[in-house]
C-alpha cells in the first residue's frame, strides 16, 4: 500500500458522527455530509469542520461566511447517503429531511442529534481541504436522540448502556 493508503485504512478505524453541514446566505444553499468535524476549545466555544477544496460546498460556506453543523441521529442514515452523493443536485437535497432556518438563516434539520449554528471565523487552507474554524452563535441538543457513526468505511448506531 501507498502512504496514502494505509493512512486512509488507519483513519477509517476512527470513528466519528455524522453531520450535514448546511449553509445559506448570498452565495446561495448548500449542504454536505462530512464527518471531519471536532471541538477546539469550550471557552470560547469553537469547532473545526474540514471541508474539501474540490467541494461545491466550500466556495459558498467561504462567501457566507455562516454554517450549521447537524449532528445525524441513529435515525438519519438515509439523510446521509443524499447530501453525500454526487447523484444528488444540491438544490434537490434540502427535498430530503424536515428543514427549518436557523437563526443565522443556516438550515437545520430537525431531530438532529444536535446542532451548532455558526459564524465561520477563520480559515486555514492545508492539503486538499480548507480548515474552518467556526464559532457557534446557537446551540441546541436532543434529549433522546443518539447519533449517526461512521467507522471502518460503514455506518453504526450507538447503543447506550447503563
Amino acid at each position: 500500500m501507498t502512504d496514502q493508503a494505509i493512512f486512509r485504512a488507519a483513519m477509517a478505524q476512527l470513528g466519528s458522527a455524522v453531520c450535514i453541514i448546511a449553509t445559506d446566505g448570498d452565495a446561495g444553499r448548500y449542504g454536505i455530509t462530512v464527518s471531519a468535524v471536532t471541538s477546539v476549545s469550550d471557552d470560547p466555544p469553537s469547532l473545526i469542520v474540514c471541508v474539501n477544496r474540490a467541494s461545491g460546498a466550500n466556495a459558498v460556506i467561504k462567501k457566507n461566511q455562516t454554517l450549521c453543523v447537524n449532528v445525524l441521529s441513529s435515525e438519519q442514515q438515509d439523510i446521509s447517503h443524499v447530501f453525500a452523493s454526487g447523484q444528488v443536485p444540491a438544490g434537490q437535497r434540502f427535498d430530503t429531511g424536515d428543514w427549518t432556518k436557523s437563526a443565522l438563516g443556516n438550515p437545520v434539520l430537525a431531530d438532529a442529534a444536535a446542532w451548532f449554528d455558526c459564524h465561520v471565523d477563520q480559515t486555514v487552507e492545508y492539503g486538499t481541504h480548507s480548515v474552518l474554524f467556526c464559532k457557534p452563535a446557537h446551540i441546541a441538543v436532543s434529549e433522546t436522540a443518539n447519533c449517526l457513526i461512521y467507522h471502518g468505511r460503514a455506518y453504526h448506531r450507538i447503543q447506550t448502556y447503563e
